[in-house]
């Protein structure tokens, strides 16, 4: 297999595949930082599966939210797939699940298997040692019963209730519901962890006002082990349901599919292809697809064959992965002839009419708060991936009046093309805002002579979100117009032209860096505030 670029891969958790030239998986991995594992294997010297490497002809790889999303995920597909390199995994053993079972005061404990019996089952870490130490420290803040079920119908009082670490409601009545308690243990562990801490909090304040010096410092190496080790986590979904589902999708002169594979509840395989749209229409490739796995039928934006329903939570993470699919299938194909993020791209400088091929998208939002304390985020695409070295972060000057975004946008835009000579130019600059701004360009080229070199070469457009500011409000019809976002841009003579923005996979990487820059300007803005405040 040849060295591919490396600056196309993400720096980001994902499960990747190497594949031969008949498209059987040959190795799966995970990693946390996929750029950095994967140019292991091709680094000068590397003796890291060479005899793979001879036989590798392309690297696939699925976008997961964390490592333990990976973790799960790697586990299933080796075991679906059996790869020749992969030596562990293979056999019937898991990583660990947090059970919680379904009674009145449920156990919670680890296990390896997951098993249609009602309880709720969640993806935790594969460290179980320091998972272990975790549901130890909830035990002492929020006094769970730790008991087997045998011990807790006997109704006696155990040492757990002595020290502290239990409330006693085998034997003791009138203690309140235990539900809350439940529930705040599985929303930690799907990833808010705030309630546990604010309640962590208030027993440090309670013990440093009693004077529980000593106490109050456990707690607070609690909090900062909690803090250490927590990510974002996915439930697993709770019902046995096994099938298909199958999601279709044009991009440029292609059609793209992914085929989840189901099996009591879990993602046990991906298929993911692309074909010409000239080779099928979408109602033969239905029809093969159906064949091939099962008769599919509609359901939303995608086609399902499944054993059951789907429930509107489960529905809503599916939707999800099959998004995190597609976009890293899109990502991966960087390295072939057909390009699938080159037709993205492409799609976006023909609908838009840019000038400029959009290889590198900058696009700035300006934050405030309630027009105060305004700072500036630059967020960067480099051929369609996030490109960190390309985001900038800019505080506004004191001397810009509050509320006064137009003062503010034109001090930035000065600051990224006229202070900084050497940075490297975009090839389109996108601003959020609408028709408003416009004349802020304007008012550069006619303020600023050496502006006008940077105008010729950098396409300048708008993304105005309107009434679409609310992503609820979009697609719906009000004074008989539709309620869509809009990119606006100048023509030859400087007059504003308008395109409605029509949300398929070629506008979501503007609406993929436009959330960037808001999420990289209003961090920026709080930590200058919080700085303010100490």
């Amino acid at each position: 297999m040849e060295n591919i670029a490396l600056n196309n891969i993400p720096q980001e958790p994902w499960v990747y595949f190497f594949k031969d030239k008949k498209d059987i998986v040959l190795y799966i991995g995970k990693a946390k930082n996929l750029q950095k594992r994967v140019a292991q294997y091709f680094a000068a010297g590397s003796v890291w599966k060479q005899d793979m490497m001879q036989k590798a002809e392309k690297v696939d790889f699925i976008v997961v939210q964390n490592e333990s999303e990976a973790l799960y995920l790697e586990d299933n597909l080796i075991k679906q797939h059996l790869p020749e390199y992969n030596n562990l995994l293979k056999a019937d053993n898991s990583y660990t699940y947090l059970k919680i079972t379904k009674h009145e005061y449920p156990e919670i404990y680890l296990t390896r298997k997951k098993i249609p019996d009602g309880s709720t089952y969640i993806w935790p870490k594969h460290n179980t040692q320091e998972l272990k130490k975790l549901l130890q420290y909830l035990r002492q803040i929020l006094q769970r019963r730790g008991c087997k079920n045998i011990q807790f119908k006997q109704k006696k009082l155990c040492s757990d209730y002595y020290f502290g670490l239990c409330k006693g409601r085998c034997a003791l009545a009138d203690l309140g519901s235990y539900q809350p308690i439940t529930a705040a243990i599985a929303s930690f562990f799907k990833g808010n962890t705030k309630p546990i801490e604010q309640e962590i909090r208030q027993k440090m304040k309670n013990a440093i006002d009693q004077q529980h010096f000593e106490r109050a410092g456990k707690l607070r190496d609690i909090l900062l082990s909690l803090q250490a080790f927590t990510e974002q986590q996915t439930a697993v979904i709770a019902s046995p349901i096994t099938g298909h589902i199958l999601e279709i999708r044009e991009i440029w002169e292609r059609r793209v599919y992914v085929v989840l594979y189901l099996y009591q509840g879990k993602v046990i395989d991906v298929i993911r292809q692309k074909i010409n749209k000239s080779d099928y229409d979408k109602e033969s490739l239905l029809a093969n697809l159906s064949a091939t796995y099962n008769s599919f039928t509609p359901l939303d934006d995608h086609y399902v064959a499944l054993t059951k329903k789907l429930k509107k939570a489960e529905a809503e993470e599916i939707n999800k992965f099959l998004q995190r699919c597609f976009e890293s299938f899109v990502v991966s194909t960087s390295f072939e002839k057909e390009n699938l993020l080159n037709d993205l791209l492409s799609t976006l400088q023909t609908r838009y009419q840019f000038e400029n091929f959009p290889y590198r998208m900058e696009l700035l939002d300006i934050s405030h708060l309630s027009g105060w304390r305004a700072s500036g985020g630059i967020s960067c695409l480099l051929w369609g991936i996030p490109y960190f070295k390309g985001y900038r972060r800019y505080k506004i000057s004191s001397k810009v009046k509050q509320q006064d975004d137009y003062a503010a946008l034109k001090e930035v835009l000065i600051r990224r093309f006229l202070s900084d000579k050497e940075a490297t130019l975009p090839d389109i600059f996108i601003l959020d805002g609408g028709k408003g701004q416009l004349h802020v360009i304007k008012e550069l080229l006619e303020e600023e002579p050496a502006f006008q070199e940077i105008f010729d070469k950098v396409v300048f457009v708008w993304l105005g979100k309107w009434a679409a500011r609310k992503t609820t409000n979009i697609g719906k019809q009000k004074f008989w117009e539709d309620i869509t976002e809009k990119i606006y841009s100048f023509d030859a003579s400087l007059k504003i032209k308008e395109i409605k923005i029509i949300y398929d996979d070629a506008d979501k990487l503007l609406i993929k860096l436009r959330n960037e820059a808001h999420r990289f300007a209003n961090a920026y803005r709080q930590k200058q505030m919080s700085k303010e405040w100490k």
